[in-house]
């Protein structure tokens, strides 16, 4: 019997993978709770799941709960709450007073409170009965993110994510195995290990880093395909991870590791505990051990006392190390940061300029590294509307496969394909 909800939400996601995570998470405790979940518009009550981690990222949370004070205040919901990050990172009462209009700020660490809050405001009871509820995805269904940790111990002189998430704390083998089993029940074929330091898993558990051991257990899930791991810290990447990614091939040949420099002054400048060499030959050991590995990055320019010399050397170690996708962030000054007492500061348009160079010569060595892919076979995943991946490109991040005719694929279907041509950051395909 299909139970009518007593009171609609929508919700909006903003930031990475590991807030959608968070998000799909409270979608669920309100629908098992009699909530319903409806697109922006048709909503009693608003949901703004947030960032912070870097300026941008606070001034579009910020540019959001002002849009949606408004549409308050015109009478198009009654409800706004706002959770995540960016609670997390400001007081409370500070909040409050700036934005009057919300009713509930929730942190990261008090987002399962949120049925009960709600309940609350909305119903004035602490508890609302419990109802069976199928688990709402808000991607699609055939790859997951699954979150493996939460918080972070590295304090990297630049980041405010130990702050805003707390330390670092592992889930459970079993807990992460339900989660992979429950996703794959609704369709996944790829998991995606996401975390703020997916490495770190198990260090609180065993006494040592130990993310072999979660997928040496993940790899014997019925039903998974691929395993993406996301959020590699460098120094943690080991000969036991390795020989963990040689030897099982369910857990693809991609990294996602950001690296945010190449040169050991900065690097120590940012508390990223490995030095520019320790870097470079950790990759040589990775391209060396692991057969078509494809590697995706971050990097920072612009970080406080950095030379012309020094971005020339980041220039020269992109075009030696392959990197397959690779994405730059103008340094952030967060004022809660050690870096942020660094002197001294890159003018924003010089930090600009740097980035352009970086992607721009990024790009030449992408389409030159990609036309030795014409005539290769590669297994597709489909997502619709022409495009694809490989295990190359994760969702949303990285380029595309770009089909020429999909023959009837629906979303998720696998097909292999070979590759005619290269249009800039994405591949042409075709059966």
């Amino acid at each position: 019997m299909n139970v009518k909800p007593i009171a609609n939400f929508s919700v909006v996601s903003l930031g990475c993978a590991r807030t959608l995570v968070d998000t799909e998470k409270m979608v669920q405790s309100l629908q098992g709770r009699g909530f319903g979940l409806v697109p922006e518009g048709h909503e009693q009550i608003s949901i703004l799941n947030t960032c912070s981690f870097i300026q941008s990222a606070v001034d579009e949370t910020e540019a959001n709960i002002v849009v949606l004070s408004e549409r308050k205040r015109r009478g198009e919901i009654r409800y706004l709450v706002v959770a995540g990050c960016y609670p997390s990172r400001f007081k409370k009462e500070e909040l409050k007073q700036r934005y009057p209009d919300v009713d509930i700020w929730l942190t990261t660490q008090e987002e399962d409170k949120l049925q009960v809050e709600l309940a609350q405001l909305v119903f004035k009871k602490r508890f609302l009965p419990s109802r069976p509820v199928r688990y709402t995805k808000l991607t699609p269904s055939h790859y997951s993110y699954i979150k493996i940790s939460e918080g972070c111990d590295n304090w990297c002189s630049f980041c405010t994510i130990p702050k805003i998430r707390g330390i670092h704390t592992s889930k459970s083998v079993e807990a992460v195995l339900e989660e992979a089993r429950l996703q794959v029940s609704f369709g996944a074929r790829e998991l995606i290990l996401i975390a703020e330091d997916t490495t770190a898993w198990g260090e609180d558990l065993f006494g040592k880093p130990s993310l072999p051991v979660l997928l040496n257990e993940l790899v014997k899930v019925a039903g998974v395909e691929w395993i993406r791991l996301m959020y590699i810290f460098p120094p943690r990447v080991n000969a036991e991870l390795i020989a963990t990614i040689k030897a099982n091939p369910k857990i693809i040949p991609y990294l996602d590791m950001p690296v945010q420099h190449a040169n050991t002054r900065l690097l120590e400048l940012m508390n990223r505990r490995y030095t520019g060499d320790c870097l470079r030959g950790l990759i040589r050991e990775l391209t060396t051990e692991i057969p078509n590995l494809v590697l995706r990055t971050s990097l920072i320019l612009g970080f406080p006392s950095e030379t012309e010399s020094e971005v020339e050397e980041l220039l020269q170690f992109i075009e030696e190390y392959p990197f397959a996708h690779l994405g730059c962030f103008a340094y952030s000054e967060e004022r809660e940061t050690r870096s942020a007492r660094i002197e001294p500061k890159i003018e924003s348009d010089e930090i600009q300029r740097r980035i352009t160079r970086v992607m721009d010569r990024q790009l030449e060595l992408v389409v030159s590294r990609n036309r030795s892919l014409v005539g290769q076979r590669l297994m597709m995943v489909y997502e619709g509307n022409r495009v694809g991946r490989s295990y190359r490109e994760a969702p949303d991040v990285d380029g595309r496969l770009l089909v020429v005719d999909p023959k009837g694929l629906t979303p998720g279907d696998m097909a292999e394909v070979t590759v005619l041509g290269v249009s800039e950051l994405d591949l042409t395909v075709s059966f």
